[in-house]
């Protein structure tokens, strides 16, 4: 006796359908809800700085009788927002003006617990005497206008930082943010 083909019942089709749709489901669910980090650890917070200028000297050009190299005092505040502490080796700070470095310094090394916060005092000075006259002259025209800042680099722990400081603006304490890279 030959064998008759089986006829098809439709039902691989409903089974491919339910499949599509729990496949979907289970990928939409995946992708909308929050990161199980921030499930397991909702007091966990990123770790944010400020720095404040406290004060600083030889901003004068480089020509000038009595010149003195630019210094800068710092006060870096560190808020570990982690659940965790945060260690740091100590790092390098940058001091610039329209993007052409003054002063460099160095953060101390430290160890800062869990939810803790933290201000270091940071020196930074420079091996040059005055600042060029193009950059000075551009200074003195911004410091006139009210808009001077000055940009301080730095790393901590893993995460770099920058932070715009007005030169003359009162409080002169400002926000860091992390710096991106296109390219």
């Amino acid at each position: 006796m030959a064998s008759t083909p089986k006829k098809d019942d439709g039902c691989g089709w409903y089974t491919w359908i339910v499949m599509m749709i729990l496949f979907n489901g289970f990928i939409w669910l995946i992708t909308m809800l929050p990161s199980m980090e921030s499930i397991a650890y909702p007091d966990e917070k990123p770790t944010t700085c400020s720095v404040e200028l406290a004060g600083f000297e030889g901003l004068q050009p480089a020509a000038s009788p009595g010149a003195t190299s630019p210094a800068f005092d710092l006060v870096v505040r560190v808020n570990n927002g982690h659940t965790f502490c945060l260690r740091h080796g100590g790092g390098d700070v940058v001091v610039s003006y329209a993007g052409v470095p003054l002063a460099r310094g160095r953060t101390p090394s430290f160890v800062l617990g869990d939810k803790d916060v933290l201000a270091l005092p940071v020196k930074a000075t420079s091996a040059g005497v005055g600042i060029p006259g193009d950059l000075f002259r551009l200074m003195t025209d911004e410091r006139r206008w009210g808009v001077a800042q000055l940009q301080v680099e730095f790393g901590l722990a893993w995460e770099s930082f920058v932070c715009d400081v007005e030169l003359d603006g009162r409080p002169r304490v400002a926000e860091c943010y992390k710096p991106t890279s296109v390219g």
